[in-house]
């Protein structure tokens, strides 16, 4: 770990503890060069997790896009502190995906785990992410897909 004033490589973990819900590491540390003290959180990298899109392209796990999904569909609702409630529900599906223990993972499935997530927390975020993930376009569409998620599971 590189000090941030100094840029030198001599630090060490002075505090270390779990963050809420633990999905981080939350490190004091202490550069031994310049003295100065900074603090770091060290979140669980998934890029070695490969996601199988519905064309048949293959890209690496990106929590960007996985936030960026539930943030869209949640645009148009009042939800307190949404940032917050977003990233809660990342973290829940990030850890959803860990626990398949498998390298390659369909967007359906990724898809299934925020559905089932946002079902329980916010129906009105739960819909607007239901129509855009699964392109519905129709009415009957939308019966047979909330069929699935509401009554199934």
């Amino acid at each position: 770990m590189n000090c941030p004033y100094c840029k030198k490589q001599l630090t060490e973990v002075v505090n270390s503890r779990p963050t809420k819900h633990n999905s981080q590491v939350w490190r004091r540390r202490k550069c031994q060069n310049c003295n100065e003290i900074f603090t770091t959180k060290e979140t669980i990298d998934l890029s070695h997790i490969h996601i199988e899109k519905k064309s048949g392209k293959t890209e690496v796990f990106s929590r960007m896009k996985l936030y960026s999904g539930i943030f869209y569909a949640s645009q148009a609702s009042k939800i307190p502190r949404r940032e917050m409630f977003i990233d809660e529900i990342t973290k829940e599906v990030e850890r959803e995906i860990l626990s398949l223990k498998k390298k390659k993972v369909s967007g359906g499935e990724i898809a299934d785990i925020v559905l089932i997530k946002l079902k329980k927390k916010h129906t009105p975020t739960f819909l607007r992410y239901l129509t855009y993930c699964k392109d519905i376009i129709n009415e009957s569409q939308m019966k047979r897909e909330l069929t699935k998620y509401v009554l199934d599971k």
